[in-house]
C-alpha cells in the first residue's frame, strides 16, 4: 500500500526534500554529468522535517526565488522575481482562442489579419482552483476551465532549488473549438524588438512580427531580454514549436490549431481536435540568457532526471558514478553512443553561446587512448588533441563537433548477462517462405510470419534466444494450452519469453513454481501505438474525399518490448502483404527462488516462439513512465 509519508537519502547520506502526492514519490535529486546517483527511497517521515521555501494556497505559489499570483479567472496574473525585485508580466500570462480560418493551405497557412487581431476569446472562469501537490519537494495549484466547448486543465508547479528557476504549466486539453487556435501569451514587463530563438544547434534573432514574418519556428526555448540588459525571461516548451511576437513585450506560444477550410481542404478542418498533454515554462533571468544559462532550463524541461529501480546490491562503482564531464557549461554534449561500424564510442557536442571557446576538456570515467574527428556520418576528418587522458577540443560559435574515442581498462566490470536458452516442442508451423501456401498458418487463417525474414538467433538486451528453424510446413511455435516446461538446473534469477497473440492482445497467467504472474501478449500485426485517429464517413479517401469526421479513435501505446519487427507478413499464398506488420514480444518474469518449471497460459491465441533462463546482474527497471502513456488498445 502508499505509505502516509517518506523520506528519501542522498548518495552522501543526507535527507533531501521529498513527499508523496496523489500516488507518486517526488523528491529533490542532484545528479552529475551523464550518471546516476543512487537515492534511498523508505516509507516513514523524516526524522527532523527539512526546512523548505515552498508555499502554496488557492491562489498564490511561492520558493526562494519567485511569488507566483494567480487570479479569478484562473490564470497567472504576476510573477515577482525576489532577487530583481521586480514584476516580470505586464498583464496576465492567459490562454487566448483566436479566429483561424486562412484563405490558403489552411493546414500550413496563417493570415496576418487574423494573427494580430485580438482573440474572440479567452480561457476564463468560472475557473476551479485547487492545491494539488503541497510539499517540500513541489507545490502545484490546479485549474479547471471550460470555454468555447473545451476543457482545460492547467497545473501551476513550482520546486526548490536550481529546478525552482522555472515555472512549469502542465496542461491537459480536451479540444473542440473549430476555426481557432490556442495561444499561451506572456506579456512581461521586459521589452525588446528581438528576440532569440532556439534552433537546438544555434540560435536567430528575428524581430516583431511583420506582415512578411509573424508565426515562427523555434526548438525547446524563446529568449526575450529587455533592451537595458538588465533582465528578462525565456520562454520554455517540450513540444510547441511554433510562436508569434505580436508586439515588443509579449510572446505567444502556438499550442493547438483547428483552421477554417474556406482554402479547401476540409478535412484539415478537424485538425488537433481531441485530447492534448504538454509542458511548456517560463525561466526569468537577471542580464541575458547566456549569463543566466535559461537555455538548460528548457533542456531539463525536455529531458528530465529519469528513476530506476532495483535491488540492493554492493554496486562496484559506488553510489554516484560519471561516465563523462565536460570542463565548460557552454558546451553541450548532443550524444554519447556506441560507433556503427566499430568498438569506438561516439560523443557528439555543441557550442551553446555562439561565442569561441578554446581547450574545453572532456573526460571520461576511464582514460582515454585514443581518439580522432568524425563527421555527422561517423566518416573520419581527422586527428583529435590528449592531454592527460582527456580530449582537449576548441569550439567556434555554435560548432557542433563529433569524436571517436577509445578508452583504456577500468577498475570496475560489469559481467555479460549468462543465459541458456530451453528447449520447446514445438507445434505449430507459423512462418512460410516466399511463393509457398502455409495451410493454418501463424493465426489459422494461413497467415504467416515471412519465413526468410525470421532468425534463428535474437538477442534482446544481452538475453540469446534460440528459434526454431522457420520454413513452409516446418513447426517453429508453441501453442500456449497449459504446459509445464521445465527449468535447465543453475541459478537462474529470471526468465524470458518470446511471444506473440494470433487473435488481439490476450491476457495471459504464466506460473514460476507456485507463483503466478499477469502478462499482457500483444497481438502480432497492426500498429504498436498511435495518436487519437480521426474517423471518417467516406469509405474510399483515395481523393482525399473523406466526407465528414464521424468521431476519434482514442490513441494506445502497447507497453510490451519488441524484439522483432518485420514491415509485412505472408498471406495463405505466401504472398507478401505489405504494411501489414509483423512482431515478436519479449516478457520477462522473475523466477521466485527454487523455481524448477515455467507452466504456460491455458490460452490457445498466444504463441511461445523461444524462451530464455538468466543470472546474474540485478535488475533495474523504470520508477516512471520513459515516453508518452496512453490507454492500451
Amino acid at each position: 500500500g502508499m505509505p502516509k509519508a517518506v523520506h528519501v537519502t542522498a548518495p552522501d547520506g543526507k535527507e533531501v526534500h521529498a513527499q508523496i502526492s496523489n500516488g507518486k514519490v517526488i523528491f529533490s535529486a542532484h545528479v552529475p554529468s551523464v550518471a546516476y546517483a543512487v537515492y534511498r527511497v523508505e516509507s516513514g517521515p523524516t526524522e527532523a522535517p527539512l526546512a523548505t521555501s515552498l508555499k502554496v494556497d488557492e491562489h498564490s505559489l511561492e520558493n526562494e526565488y519567485y511569488r507566483v499570483m494567480l487570479n479569478a479567472d484562473g490564470d497567472v496574473a504576476s510573477i515577482f522575481d525576489k532577487s530583481l525585485n521586480r514584476e516580470l508580466l505586464a498583464a496576465p500570462a492567459r490562454l487566448e482562442i483566436s479566429y483561424d480560418n486562412p484563405e490558403h493551405w489552411p493546414a500550413w497557412n496563417m493570415d496576418w489579419e487574423q494573427e494580430q487581431a485580438a482573440p474572440k476569446a479567452y480561457v476564463s472562469g468560472p475557473a476551479k482552483a485547487r492545491v494539488v501537490e503541497n510539499g517540500p519537494a513541489r507545490v502545484a495549484v490546479e485549474v479547471s476551465r471550460e470555454t468555447a466547448g473545451s476543457k482545460f486543465v492547467q497545473i501551476v508547479r513550482l520546486s526548490p532549488g536550481s529546478a525552482g528557476r522555472r515555472i512549469e504549466f502542465v496542461n491537459s486539453i480536451d479540444w473542440n473549438t473549430k476555426e481557432s487556435n490556442l495561444k499561451a501569451s506572456f506579456p512581461l514587463t521586459a521589452s525588446n524588438e528581438m528576440a532569440t530563438y532556439n534552433w537546438d544547434i544555434g540560435t536567430i534573432e528575428r524581430p516583431t512580427a511583420n506582415p512578411k514574418k509573424f508565426e515562427v519556428p523555434s526548438h525547446q526555448w524563446i529568449d526575450l531580454t529587455d533592451m537595458s540588459g538588465e533582465f528578462g525571461a525565456t520562454i520554455l516548451t517540450d513540444c510547441k514549436n511554433g510562436s508569434d511576437k505580436p508586439n515588443d513585450h509579449t510572446i505567444r506560444l502556438t499550442l493547438i490549431r483547428t483552421p477554417g477550410t474556406r482554402g479547401g481542404y476540409p478535412d484539415q478542418g478537424t485538425q488537433d481536435l481531441g485530447h492534448h498533454e504538454f509542458i511548456y515554462g517560463i525561466a526569468p533571468h537577471s542580464g541575458g540568457w547566456r549569463q543566466a544559462q535559461t537555455d538548460w532550463q528548457g533542456q531539463r524541461l525536455n529531458a528530465p532526471l529519469m528513476a530506476f529501480q532495483t535491488s540492493a546490491h554492493p554496486g562496484d562503482l559506488g553510489r554516484e558514478f560519471s561516465l563523462l564531464k565536460i570542463s565548460s557549461p557552454r558546451i553541450r554534449l548532443l550524444a554519447l553512443k556506441k560507433a556503427e561500424q566499430s568498438d569506438e564510442i561516439i560523443a557528439r557536442l555543441v557550442e551553446l553561446d555562439g561565442k569561441p571557446q578554446r581547450d574545453v576538456r572532456i573526460s571520461f570515467a576511464a582514460p582515454i587512448v585514443s581518439a580522432r574527428e568524425v563527421n555527422g556520418q561517423e566518416q573520419p576528418l581527422g586527428s583529435a588533441v590528449l592531454s592527460n587522458g582527456a580530449l582537449l577540443a576548441s569550439f567556434s560559435a555554435y560548432q557542433p563537433r563529433t569524436f571517436a574515442i577509445k578508452l583504456g581498462e577500468t577498475a570496475a566490470r560489469l559481467e555479460a548477462v549468462k543465459s541458456e536458452p530451453i528447449a520447446l516442442r514445438y507445434d505449430l508451423a507459423a512462418a512460410s517462405n516466399d511463393g509457398t501456401k502455409s495451410g493454418a498458418g501463424f493465426d489459422g487463417k494461413g497467415n504467416a510470419y515471412p519465413a526468410e525474414m525470421l532468425p534463428e538467433t535474437m538477442m534482446f538486451n544481452g538475453v540469446q534466444f534460440k528459434l526454431a528453424s522457420a520454413k513452409t510446413g516446418s513447426p517453429n511455435a508453441v501453442v500456449a494450452t497449459g504446459q509445464t516446461i521445465q527449468i535447465p538446473g543453475g541459478n537462474h534469477n529470471r526468465v524470458y519469453i518470446l511471444a506473440a497473440s494470433a487473435d488481439g492482445d490476450q491476457a495471459a497467467t504464466f506460473k514460476a513454481g507456485d507463483s503466478a504472474f499477469e502478462v499482457n501478449v500483444e497481438d502480432w500485426g497492426g500498429f504498436i501505438g498511435q495518436w487519437d485517429d480521426r474517423q471518417w464517413s467516406s469509405k474510399d479517401t483515395s481523393n482525399d474525399d473523406y466526407g465528414q469526421m464521424t468521431g476519434l479513435k482514442p490513441g494506445y501505446i502497447k507497453r510490451a518490448d519488441v524484439a522483432w519487427y518485420c514491415s509485412h507478413h505472408h498471406n495463405g499464398s505466401g504472398e507478401n502483404v505489405a504494411y501489414r506488420y509483423s512482431y515478436l514480444f519479449v516478457y520477462s518474469i522473475d523466477l521466485p527462488a527454487g523455481a524448477k518449471s515455467i507452466t504456460l497460459p491455458k490460452n490457445d491465441k498466444i504463441r511461445i516462439f523461444a524462451i530464455s533462463v538468466t543470472e546474474g546482474n540485478p535488475r533495474v527497471v523504470p520508477a516512471q513512465p520513459l515516453y508518452d502513456v496512453l490507454p492500451a488498445k
